[in-house]
């Protein structure tokens, strides 16, 4: 038998009557942790952080394609559907959940906390602190002698070299997450003695 073999979306519209849609996905979750907790650690996540309202509801918006909105005792996740939309929005959702399940342990070990545990913990253990917080102690394997840390979510695994900080990762929504984290921690540090990390300045 014959037929077309499209493999990209564009294709079908070439080969094809067919039109490629855009899937609105969503997501609700139950959430009674502070929305301010979370904008905080979305910062922590996504860097930018985009506030707005719709129908008198308070909406944060990150990676320029997440949608988190507060209803009432619990939020809704909005995004495109996407393979790069899909993990951004899962990296949320993770977040949310890990939130969600110990708040004050999550308030307690914000940035802020990291940077007065100064004296007792090396630049590496705050990252390593930093990424459990973001994405869950089951998707960090830390390896010390080996100087390097690995995140794993949804299959996909980001490598960070512990001596020059920099990311190795095939997925650039992933990359871009776990870049970001360890930039604003060694941000957040810079008036403490922290190695420079290369491309990232002072």
């Amino acid at each position: 038998s014959s037929g077309i073999n499209a493999e990209y979306g564009d294709e079908l519209e070439h080969y094809t009557d067919l039109k490629q849609g855009v899937i609105l996905q969503k997501q609700s979750i139950p959430f009674m942790a502070p929305f301010s907790l979370l904008h905080h650690c979305l910062q922590q996540l996504a860097g930018t952080v985009e506030q707005s309202e719709q129908g008198g509801k308070s909406c944060l918006k990150v990676f320029d394609s997440v949608l988190v909105m507060q209803d009432h005792n619990k939020i809704m996740i909005e995004w495109e559907g996407s393979e790069m939309g899909d993990m951004y929005a899962d990296a949320v959702l993770t977040l949310c959940l890990q939130i969600e399940a110990n708040p004050q342990a999550i308030k307690q070990s914000s940035l802020r906390s990291i940077t007065q545990d100064k004296d007792k913990t090396t630049f590496e253990d705050r990252v390593e602190k930093l990424l459990i917080e973001l994405y869950g102690e089951e998707n960090i394997n830390y390896q010390p002698k080996l100087k390097y840390i690995t995140v794993t979510l949804d299959g996909e695994k980001a490598v960070i070299n512990l001596k020059s900080y920099q990311v190795q990762c095939s997925n650039e929504s992933l990359h871009q997450m776990v870049s970001t984290a360890i930039k604003r921690l060694h941000n957040a540090l810079t008036p403490v003695n922290v190695p420079i990390i290369p491309g990232y300045g002072t």
